[in-house]
């Protein structure tokens, strides 16, 4: 277990277990093991959940892959230069931001004491299998009877929750349909990102944002 430090760190560590588990309640799927009647939803794989919880992190890079989307369908361009607008205007690059260092695969957190400390108050249970070199793989996160109750009765009552229930569902909405891979590539697309070292801090990348922005939309962010 991960020693605390400081209150900030502390502060931490309940944020990322409540991300974390928003996050894996809201892109998870109905669970269909008829032998797991408790398990009611699924989230499979730790690359998707890496992905996404980059993307909640660091809402300057989110903006740059929806600008993407904006460049290349009409249909979707002012829907999503009014979601770009609100994320700046909110300063969420700045307010939001928590930093992620680029790994092998691209940003990565370790995640084990939040998995632990979910599963060890029942709101989820953890499965996986081992390779040959006996690294964890096919990772599943299945969401309890209780994680669900809990989710559904608290969104209404704690309000700084819904920030994390709308971006989930803004991000499951242009990227709902990517799997873990797809969702790395997507990011890779970012030249900041790709080129950051093993184990480099991913830079803020408002600036290049503020420029995507104003050649689409001939305007300034």
């Amino acid at each position: 277990m991960k020693k605390i430090s400081s209150a900030s760190d502390l502060i931490k560590r309940d944020r990322d277990r409540v991300r974390i588990f928003l996050i894996l309640f809201f892109f998870s799927e109905e669970c269909k093991e008829n032998h797991m009647p408790n398990y009611k939803k699924l989230f499979e794989t730790e690359i998707k959940l890496q992905k996404l919880d980059f993307w909640i992190r660091n809402p300057d890079y989110l903006a740059y892959s929806l600008l993407d989307i904006a460049k290349e369908c009409s249909i979707k361009k002012q829907e999503i230069r009014d979601i770009v607008k609100k994320i700046f205007r909110d300063r969420e690059p700045d307010i939001r931001k928590e930093e992620m260092r680029k790994l092998l695969y691209g940003a990565y957190e370790d995640l084990d004491e939040v998995i632990s400390f979910l599963e060890s108050v029942d709101l989820i249970r953890f499965r996986s299998n081992k390779n040959v070199s006996l690294d964890k793989v096919n990772k599943r996160y299945y969401i309890t009877d209780l994680g669900v109750n809990k989710v559904e009765s608290n969104l209404e009552k704690l309000p700084f929750l819904k920030w994390y229930e709308e971006r989930c569902c803004l991000i499951k909405k242009y990227f709902g349909d990517k799997t873990g891979t797809q969702l790395k590539d997507i990011q890779y697309k970012v030249d900041a990102y790709a080129q950051a070292s093993y184990g480099e801090i991913i830079p803020n990348i408002s600036n290049h944002v503020e420029d995507k922005y104003q050649k689409i939309y001939g305007e300034k962010l």
